[in-house]
């Protein structure tokens, strides 16, 4: 078995193959060639904890993973987690990986690959992130190689100072980056919404990757009723787990939703204003997960394990 951490996988991973493998994800989920049971979601001392199960016929995976915001008082990532990938023929382990990256990887290139979607020229005009935890680390590093940036803009509570220093961006306040910015990755921990329909410019792309809960909203309402087009991993998992989409159809502000699998195996076109609404589901652990191992295998990446 080997064991993957998460220097391996940062050296296996590109922008280029991550949203490959993400893309690959949501397309067989689309054509129902994953199974993957609903996440069960448990609160432990008030934190959010997730196990997700997938399979395919090439591969059985199995995260756990967790969003403790306090973690980063404590110099830790605010996501941690493993995922284990199985044999589906022998039901031999594999791998195991370290989870918080393999998390950040898959979630950032899901970003990446909706926002493709949106501006299929890859010349995206000024980009957004709100957050500075590890997920808007990889969404930064994945978007400036995989797009032509014009202009970089970071906000947070704290430490965008040093992620901006880090990538050659700007601090900004969220009034200015949600005026100036064409493309908006949210990557926070906020239970209250940080995209504001009232700042933000007509036409523009929006991925929103926080909000994990029924009460919990990343984007506010105004912003969704510029939207024209609204399209998530799964219908399924965002009408269970968050209030950026559970909400809006309680009150009926939304009422066209699509999944991002559909829009790649149609070929179907995404119209701006829009916005990509992820929860993350097993499918893109488990494909991500397949090609590192893969991967691993032939570069001779990783720690052999005997258990």
């Amino acid at each position: 078995m080997l064991v993957l951490t998460s220097q391996d996988l940062d050296k296996l991973f590109n922008a280029e193959l991550a949203v490959k493998a993400v893309k690959e994800a949501f397309s067989l989920y689309s054509y129902g060639k994953v199974t993957q049971p609903q996440r069960q979601v448990l609160t432990i001392k008030g934190n959010w904890w997730g196990l997700m199960p997938s399979y395919t016929d090439r591969s059985v995976t199995v995260k756990i993973v967790n969003v403790i915001p306090e973690n980063k008082t404590k110099g830790l990532p605010s996501v941690q987690g493993l995922v284990i990938l199985f044999s589906p023929d022998n039901g031999e382990p594999l791998a195991v990986f370290n989870g918080s990256t393999l998390t950040a990887i898959r979630t950032s290139a899901a970003s990446i690959l909706s926002t493709e979607l949106a501006f299929p020229s890859r010349n995206i005009g000024n980009l957004g992130v709100i957050g500075a935890g590890t997920e808007a680390r990889y969404h930064i590093k994945f978007a400036l190689e995989y797009f032509k940036v014009s202009k970089l803009m970071i906000n947070a509570r704290k430490s965008h100072y040093e992620l901006a220093r880090e990538f050659g961006g700007e601090p900004v306040d969220l009034e200015t980056l949600l005026k100036s910015s064409d493309v908006v990755f949210a990557t926070t921990s906020s239970n209250s919404p940080v995209v504001l329909g009232k700042y933000l410019k007509d036409d523009f792309h929006i991925s929103s990757i926080g909000a994990h809960t029924p009460e919990a909203r990343e984007v506010d309402d105004e912003a969704i009723r510029k939207v024209k087009t609204y399209f998530v991993d799964s219908i399924e998992a965002v009408s269970k787990e968050t209030g950026d989409y559970i909400q809006p159809i309680k009150n009926g502000i939304l009422k066209n939703t699509i999944e991002i699998g559909r829009i790649i195996n149609e070929g179907l076109k995404v119209e701006r204003p829009s916005l990509f609404k992820t929860v993350g589901i097993a499918a893109q652990d488990n494909i991500t997960a397949l090609i590192a191992y893969e991967m691993a295998k032939k570069r001779g990446l990783g720690i052999n394990l005997s258990i």
